[in-house]
């Protein structure tokens, strides 16, 4: 009977690099931690695919902010006219203060056409902050902008499309249905995943790797083609000298551990 053996794990004995040990990322775990904790939000990082999900809060929670800021700002700029002026010259006002800003800031587009820039906000909630940020000078909205934890959604609401946009620092290469292919640059890793967890794969951590190559095995993930895989990372020297030897002389086939869509 022949053994078979996991691609992601046979890589992993030789590439050890960790994403969640390096210097940087446990700096912006930290600081994820305390600033989520003033600010009500759940946190959680036990592994990659928990802190790419943390990163899309802290984007997130960095546009809320930024819009807020904008618009405090613009208000006291236009403080003699606003007692003066009704809701709708408020809110027009006001849009054309903004939209620079939200044009600058990250987004994606809701199936239903609506612009996603707090992936923890429902669609109602992004809509407000999108086209009528003046609704939350009335009372029964003001509170968001500091009580705002109980009207926090799951981002996994929007499927894929915040790490497509870049809510996560992790480059986005490819995607199938639910399923889709990370990379980080500072670790050499690529991340097959889904919407609940990732596996990951890790590179020769002093290689060099263009875009097209990495999108090429982004493809060979989602394909689930080891033999292309591999004769990828061998071509482009992408595999550690130790590595390779092993792979010549492996006997028994490697295989990918399998993720649902």
């Amino acid at each position: 009977m022949i053994k078979l053996q996991k691609m992601d794990r046979w890589l992993q004995k030789f590439h050890k690099q960790q994403l969640l040990k390096t210097k940087d990322v446990k700096s912006d775990i930290q600081w994820m931690k305390d600033t989520f904790k003033k600010e009500g939000l759940l946190f959680s990082c036990q592994n990659s695919h928990d802190y790419f999900q943390m990163q899309i809060i802290k984007t997130s929670l960095s546009n809320k902010q930024k819009l807020e800021k904008a618009y405090d700002q613009s208000r006291n700029k236009l403080i003699e006219i606003w007692p003066t002026i009704d809701y709708q010259q408020r809110n027009h006002l006001m849009n054309i203060e903004l939209f620079s800003l939200k044009e600058s800031l990250m987004k994606f587009e809701s199936q239903t056409g609506v612009w996603i820039m707090i992936p923890f906000f429902n669609e109602l909630l992004n809509s407000l902050y999108h086209k009528e940020m003046v609704v939350f000078e009335l009372p029964q909205f003001y509170k968001l902008y500091k009580q705002y934890a109980k009207e926090c959604v799951d981002p996994v609401i929007y499927g894929i499309e915040p790490y497509r946009v870049g809510f996560s620092n992790a480059t986005f290469l490819c995607f199938s249905n639910r399923r889709f292919v990370l990379y980080c640059e500072s670790v050499k890793t690529l991340y097959l995943c889904n919407l609940k967890e990732n596996i990951e794969f890790p590179l020769f951590e002093k290689c060099n790797i263009r875009l097209d190559v990495l999108n090429l095995l982004g493809k060979c993930l989602i394909d689930n083609d080891v033999p292309q895989f591999m004769d990828v990372c061998i071509e482009h020297s992408l595999l550690s000298l130790k590595a390779v030897k092993s792979y010549k002389k492996l006997k028994n086939p490697l295989i990918f551990t399998n993720i649902a869509d």
